[in-house]
């Protein structure tokens, strides 16, 4: 029987993204945009009019952050934590455009597949 070491600092970037996730959900709307300066509170900027980072880019990589650091904590694997990101963060993305339909999700859905019995093939 093999002993696996969980990773510790993927369960505290998991629980850390959370908290800023559900942060930017609570306190912001889809609609505004994050400058430089109101990111890092002591820095100047004088470009800060040209480089606006909207939060939905910031949901998103926030999401990406917590589901990768969270499964592959539990599963033990990064390969597992990055499929199943990818899966979920492309689904909200179609979601988000409006491809709504079933057969997109089952294309989705069997590209995942795919890729996980080439993965689990190649070990």
């Amino acid at each position: 029987m093999r002993y696996y070491k969980r990773q510790l600092p993927l369960l505290i970037i998991g629980i850390i993204s959370l908290i800023m996730l559900v942060y930017l959900i609570y306190f912001s709307s889809p609609n505004t945009s994050f400058g430089i300066s109101q990111i890092f509170q002591n820095i100047s900027f004088p470009l800060e009019k040209f480089i606006q980072v909207p939060s939905l880019i910031l949901f998103f990589i926030l999401l990406a952050l917590f589901l990768f650091s969270t499964i592959s904590y539990i599963f033990k694997n990064k390969i597992h934590g990055t499929l199943i990101t990818s899966f979920a963060i492309i689904y909200l993305i179609f979601r988000l455009t409006h491809l709504t339909n079933l057969f997109f999700l089952i294309l989705l859905l069997a590209l995942f597949v795919t890729l996980e019995l080439f993965v689990s093939n190649k070990r």
